[in-house]
């Protein structure tokens, strides 16, 4: 059985840099490739696992620059799993309020351009003034609103998204906990 998603999540391939500081420098550094992202987290594919429970800062290569929060290891998919992409869940712990507004510009699924292509249809003198960004800010704004009303978190609390499928398996199932 699968669990309910707890966030909307847009497949995207980001690079992205992991890195747990230390007193002189960095404990651990290294790079992967997100696969999905929602705003509670990130699922990065990855040849390396890395302990459940880890907490160390996710670097995502957002267009706008890079964008550091701190995070979680939430689960983890072993290589060598025969259904899901192997690599590891990140859920989100802290994001500033710079950070979240720059999540919630970036975090347009298909459906936010959909509603964007009609909006500038009826209204082009406002296509170059109000950008997709724009309105993908306000209508996850709007959403969070909706769920936190229903008793749900805010969109950029932690919840880190499952391993997608790997190419020709079934439907994406949750990982290891």
């Amino acid at each position: 059985m699968t669990e309910p998603r707890r966030y909307e999540r847009i497949d995207v391939e980001l690079p992205c840099r992991l890195y747990v500081p230390g007193e002189r420098g960095l404990k651990f550094e290294a790079h992967c490739t997100s696969r999905n992202l929602g705003l509670g987290g990130v699922f990065l594919s990855s040849s390396f696992l890395l302990r459940e429970g880890l907490e160390l800062f996710v670097e995502l290569g957002l267009p706008a620059g890079p964008l550091a929060i701190r995070a979680r290891v939430a689960h983890t998919v072993p290589g060598d799993h025969p259904e899901l992409e192997g690599g590891f869940g990140v859920e989100f712990l802290d994001v500033d309020a710079a950070g979240r507004e720059t999540l919630l510009r970036y975090f347009t699924p298909l459906r936010y351009h959909e509603f964007y292509r009609a909006f500038a249809g009826e209204f082009p003198h406002l296509r170059d003034r109000v950008p997709v960004a724009d309105v993908a800010l306000l209508l996850n704004l709007w959403e969070e609103w909706k769920a936190v009303g229903e008793g749900g978190p805010a969109f950029t609390a932690s919840g880190a998204p499952p391993a997608p499928a790997r190419a020709g398996a079934g439907p994406a199932r949750r990982g290891r906990r």
